[in-house]
């Protein structure tokens, strides 16, 4: 039985920083204090990585005394136990080994196993080397998820739909809808292999989802809805409601999959 199983079976609660703390612990534990044992040079060139990317002086927490002995801090040093610091760290030493795949693999399944271990919802998820806010569960991994690994083969794409995230999880309402709209946009061209704009791509879009017509007209009113949004960006932006643009988010997510899933199999 887990901690969090038994928490739960004997009714004990605690807070959601409670649960921050215990992630920030579980990350230390399992990812930065193993780490600081990698070979000198290796980690050397992993905390240079990092806090370069964090726009950190690394050699001013590099100690070097008179003995000629370097001493390289350990992670925890640069987040101080801050939640979202903790967060930017991870990302940072995930992008320093994007040549190492096998590490990166290794590092997503500890910070999910983090995620997972707590008693409580701390409104992350991690995905593709990278947090976002938690909504949905399910939705989360069924859109969310898949949208973006069904991507891998369409980067620029896949840029624009995590561009659209950044902004959702940054609360920023503008931002969204626009790169949603590329990201289809731009699947429709790769797919379709022509340099149309969605407007002009949409009839063999459908064409090629076979959908029913109940489902085109859902298609449809999502282009109509960008192109308005769109047009009248600067008056909307006060106007829209952040329930309305996390749904275009997952709307878009859910084109993506049937739209990449319908290519698959004509191919």
């Amino acid at each position: 039985m887990s901690i969090k199983e038994f928490d739960k079976r004997f009714g004990l609660r605690s807070s959601i920083e409670e649960e921050k703390t215990r992630f920030i612990n579980r990350i230390e534990n399992k990812i930065f204090d193993q780490l600081i044992k990698l070979d000198f040079d290796d980690y050397h060139k992993l905390f240079n990585s990092v806090c370069f990317q964090l726009g950190l002086n690394a050699s001013e927490m590099i100690d070097q005394n008179s003995f000629m002995h370097t001493s390289i801090p350990n992670f925890d040093t640069l987040t101080k136990k801050d939640f979202i610091q903790t967060l930017r760290v991870l990302v940072a030493i995930h992008k320093a080994y994007e040549d190492e795949q096998a590490m990166q693999s290794t590092i997503d399944s500890l910070v999910k196993n983090a995620i997972n271990s707590s008693a409580l919802n701390i409104g992350i998820r991690w995905a593709d080397g990278t947090f976002y806010p938690t909504g949905d569960e399910l939705l989360d991994k069924e859109l969310i998820d898949t949208a973006i690994t069904l991507l891998d083969k369409f980067p620029d794409e896949k840029t624009d739909l995590k561009i659209a995230l950044d902004n959702y999880q940054a609360k920023s309402l503008s931002g969204v809808v626009e790169n949603c709209y590329l990201c289809i946009e731009g699947l429709g061209r790769k797919i379709l292999n022509n340099k149309r704009t969605l407007d002009n791509n949409q009839t063999e879009l459908l064409k090629l989802l076979q959908f029913s017509n109940y489902w085109d007209k859902i298609f449809l009113n999502y282009l109509k809805y960008a192109h308005e949004y769109r047009r009248h960006a600067g008056e909307n932006r006060h106007k829209i409601k952040p329930e309305e643009v996390e749904a275009f988010l997952y709307l878009t997510c859910l084109i993506v999959r049937s739209t990449i899933k319908a290519f698959e199999q004509k191919a």
